[in-house]
């Protein structure tokens, strides 16, 4: 079976941090019933409780060099239109198993973030984030122990013909990471990757010149990568039945547009148990469709909790993993049909060049392995 035709060992400082692209907007899930009859029976409308605002964590540390970060905001009331409130006046810090106190300065808006120079996370070592702000209120995390991940062997391409209903062929290629699990622990992971691409130029604007409409495209003025990610379900691993065995992992479908290489990045996460059912039920909840078979609405579980109110509702996540990236060149040459092409939209050139932009979806940075 062709395998990735070059592989770079991980170096997560080099490429953006997948995380950076996940935000928890988890606010409860609240049924309302409205019943109208017409008879003498008046409607009925149920009264909601729109003053509780619930503490929204979000947060990750990892064996990676830092800086790491925590975002905290409270939730808006049920039918407000405002955005999650950021809390900027707290007090955040994580501490270790040996007493060391490691402070989360605030940057901006909510955000909280680490000394890279005097913390970073090590495997084996057992971590605790306390939220403080307030006059009284007090937030911990259930202490979690950080287990490394171990490293992806490799990576490979299927081949993949389907044929629809209407008879029409399409083609493509799953990938696949092959790793090793750790025989002596109890392991759950969590995997992510983002395709790279060189960009063909770095911003598009349609013009009207007389009775038609031009597209131009203006060049990046240095070297610049497009960046896909993937949108939807958080992508989980248990060792429940592969525990201590080497394993292949799907990790996504890629088009068959090209007889050339496809550079893919991807991530390993080893993580906590409270962390993978909390993305479990994550994915449960935002999967279901309405139908009787469905699993019932229910309030996620969080690892952190009020230190003097334990039944107060606390949304979202710290968690505590160990982290390993490959970056893979995968084949799509050993396909026996032809890749189709795209037709590309008749564009002019425009003057003069554009810088590239450094967000989650591009790049000036050279991915590491490229």
């Amino acid at each position: 079976m062709p395998e990735a035709a070059r592989y770079s060992p991980q170096s997560p400082d080099q490429l953006p941090t997948p995380m950076a692209g996940i935000r928890i907007f988890l606010l409860g899930l609240i049924a309302t019933a409205l019943i109208t009859f017409h008879s003498c029976v008046d409607p009925f409308t149920p009264s909601l409780d729109t003053r509780e605002k619930s503490l929204i964590v979000e947060g990750q540390i990892s064996d990676d060099p830092g800086p790491y970060e925590v975002k905290l905001s409270l939730t808006e009331p049920y039918l407000s239109q405002n955005i999650n409130l950021p809390v900027e006046n707290a007090t955040v810090k994580v501490t270790d198993d040996q007493g060391n106190t490691f402070p989360f300065p605030h940057t901006n808006r909510g955000i909280y973030r680490s000394d890279s120079l005097t913390f970073r996370a090590q495997a084996g070592r057992t971590y605790t984030l306390i939220v403080q702000f307030g006059n009284d209120r007090e937030y911990r995390s259930q202490p979690e122990l950080l287990r490394a991940a171990p490293g992806i062997d490799t990576a490979f391409t299927r081949f993949v013909e389907t044929t629809d209903l209407n008879g029409v062929v399409t083609y493509s290629f799953d990938v696949f990471a092959v790793t090793t699990d750790p025989a002596a622990s109890t392991d759950f992971y969590r995997w992510d990757w983002a395709h790279y691409a060189e960009a063909s130029y770095c911003q598009t604007t349609v013009l009207t010149v007389g009775e038609s409409r031009v597209r131009f495209n203006y060049p990046c003025c240095g070297p610049c990568w497009d960046i896909e990610r993937p949108r939807g379900r958080v992508d989980l691993t248990a060792d429940t039945y592969i525990n201590g065995n080497r394993f292949e992992k799907f990790i996504t479908n890629i088009p068959y547009d090209s007889k050339s290489d496809y550079f893919m990045a991807i991530d390993q996460y080893n993580i906590p148990s409270s962390t993978h059912q909390f993305w479990k039920i994550v994915n449960l909840q935002v999967s279901n469709t309405g139908g009787i078979f469905d699993v019932p609405p229910a309030t996620i579980p969080s690892n952190i909790y009020n230190v003097r109110d334990s039944s107060e509702l606390v949304l979202g996540v710290f968690t505590v993993a160990g982290h390993k990236r490959g970056s893979f060149y995968l084949k799509r040459n050993y396909a026996p049909v032809n890749p189709y092409q795209t037709t590309e939209t008749e564009a002019s050139t425009g003057t003069p060049c554009v810088t590239c932009a450094n967000n989650f979806f591009r790049t000036s940075r050279k991915p590491e392995g490229w």
